[in-house]
């Protein structure tokens, strides 16, 4: 094992894996350490007696067991035997079938490791009952609720929206008018749009960033089937980080897990460089950069040069009101009654994974300010055991909110939409900051933790990966990103710490590279085509660093 290193990474969360992998792919010497003894640091997947050890070990996270009630950090008896085949995510995610994450795992080769499944049914709940939210156009012309003059406007309205050279809407217009005022969409149409196609927070949102994201969603329908997301098995955004991890592994990176971090020190000397010692190994690393979480860089991190420990600990940056991210896990051996709240076609079978919508108002008045996502997902995505469904709901609220004060009410009403109403198996929650701090990168230290900032029309609102794909060309967000954001948005965010790390000066000639590649075509395609074959295009450019560069390389297929 070597002892000085290119970089130094610490964390194992999505972004810093897929980081560690780029880095590894780029030719980078890479140490990667967490003090943690499994992947995915807040993303990761754990088992039911890891989680309920985790939960007793946070203070904004607990855990019960209705059943079979038992003591903190434990799990009853009745489900030790199978606690290996549960995967729970700390947090929950869904893949977009086209994106920045989809292309980082197709690249590296990781997307041979990981496992999906397609997203099945999308409800929203009406006050009363779900209703279903066509995925297709030919789930819209089958629908018998929807009248035929509503089936034209929606119709219209999804045509327009991924229509490529059409501009985003007047961001200072809400989403609910657009859809009413501008689309003509009645009441209904307008509800399961807002909630079940642009998967909105609340009505109120810019109809410029409700329309990009049911944009880029709508785009990735037909990739890999009749849905524009799919579903990690195995708990999800826990594996994906495992999965980068190893692709950083077989590309040269070391990793050291489970092992505390005793010091981390840097230097104003000739090799400016930092200096690392962990508990248990009795070697001192060297490193020339480091990419880490600011808070963990706050708390272990010293610097022999004031001016740069004060840049870091400067804390105006921080908001005064931080917003989180609220989590609730339910695990249970019932699914939701379809043939009840939202009968099945035909030919069609109970979907393994479902996604419902419980939109701020759907509990009265005093309900959340924001809407309550849930993810559904059976034994096919390998979370739970046979025979059991794990249900995760999320939603965020700013400081003096819980978990359980936000999300309560949504899961008694997920449990009145269940084939049963005995009690649950186990009913978990947690929060998580989410990060509103402004770059806190430094010489020689790259922050990975700080909020995603799009700048529009420029490079930083966009990914290499996704040049040319007019989806990936971000003009607006919103201010929380929800489940169906978050895995890209970290790709992009590893980006940018990427170049951060391997130097500005290589960036503007690898978007070249990628944008010389999206125009190229393959000649086959035009034989026995009418009209003339375009121009034959210039061979793709080589560039010397790219962000998971698309030729592949032997070590890849070890992945």
């Amino acid at each position: 094992m070597s002892d000085h290193y290119d970089v130094l990474v610490l964390g194992t969360g999505v972004r810093e894996s897929v980081l560690s992998a780029a880095l590894s792919r780029a030719g980078k010497r890479v140490l990667h350490v967490d003090p943690h003894t499994y992947y995915g640091s807040e993303w990761a997947s754990l088992t039911l007696s890891e989680l309920s050890q985790w939960a007793s070990t946070h203070a904004n996270a607990d855990i019960s067991f209705p059943r079979e009630p038992c003591e903190p950090g434990a799990i009853p008896e009745t489900y030790k035997s199978v606690d290996r085949h549960y995967s729970i995510a700390l947090r929950p995610v869904l893949l977009p079938a086209r994106g920045p994450m989809i292309e980082a795992l197709i690249r590296s080769n990781v997307a041979s490791y990981a496992t999906f499944r397609l997203l099945g049914r999308i409800g929203v709940w009406d006050g009363e009952h779900l209703e279903r939210v066509p995925k297709s156009k030919s789930d819209i012309f089958r629908d018998r609720r929807i009248s035929l003059a509503d089936k034209r406007k929606l119709m219209r309205f999804l045509q327009s929206a991924v229509e490529p050279d059409a501009p985003l809407p007047d961001s200072s217009v809400s989403v609910s008018r657009y859809l009413t005022e501008t689309m003509g969409l009645g009441q209904q149409l307008e509800r399961a749009v807002t909630y079940g196609v642009a998967l909105c927070w609340d009505a109120m949102e810019s109809s410029a960033s409700a329309i990009d994201r049911t944009r880029r969603s709508l785009r990735g329908l037909g990739r890999y089937g009749d849905a524009a997301f799919l579903v990690g098995q195995f708990g999800g955004a826990g594996e994906l980080a495992q999965g980068f991890c190893r692709a950083s592994a077989v590309h040269g990176g070391v990793f050291i897990l489970g092992h505390e971090v005793l010091s981390l020190k840097h230097a104003c000397d000739s090799n400016n460089a930092w200096t690392l010692r962990v508990a248990g190994i009795e070697e001192t690393f060297t490193a020339d950069q480091v990419a880490a979480p600011r808070e963990f860089m706050c708390e272990n991190a010293s610097w022999e040069d004031e001016q740069a420990m004060k840049s870091l600990s400067d804390t105006s940056s921080l908001s005064s009101s931080p917003v989180y991210e609220h989590v609730a896990v339910v695990i249970t051996d019932a699914p939701i009654d379809w043939a009840a709240h939202m009968p099945l076609d035909d030919d069609e079978v109970a979907p393994e994974t479902a996604l419902v919508v419980f939109p701020p108002d759907a509990f009265g008045p005093s309900s959340n300010e924001h809407a309550v996502i849930v993810l559904g997902q059976g034994e096919g995505t390998f979370a739970c055991p046979k025979g059991q469904y794990v249900y995760y709901l999320s939603t965020y609220g700013p400081t003096g909110t819980s978990a359980r004060t936000c999300l309560h009410r949504a899961v008694r009403r997920l449990h009145t939409l269940l084939t049963t109403e005995a009690p649950f198996i186990a009913e978990f929650y947690c929060s998580h900051t989410l990060s509103e701090t402004q770059e806190a990168s430094i010489p020689a230290y790259v922050d990975t933790s700080a909020q995603l900032v799009r700048t529009a029309g420029g490079p930083a609102g966009r990914t290499s990966l996704c040049i040319g794909d007019d989806a990936s060309q971000v003009r607006a967000q919103q201010a929380v990103p929800n489940l169906t954001e978050t895995l890209d948005l970290s790709v992009e965010a590893a980006e940018q710490a990427f170049w951060r790390l391997v130097g500005e000066q290589h960036k503007q000639a690898a978007y070249q590279a990628a944008h010389d590649r999206s125009h190229q075509h393959d000649p086959s395609e035009y034989q026995g085509r009418g009209g003339v074959e375009p121009e034959a295009p210039k061979e793709a450019t080589v560039v010397e660093v790219e962000f998971f560069a698309p030729r592949p390389t032997e070590d890849d297929e070890a992945v």
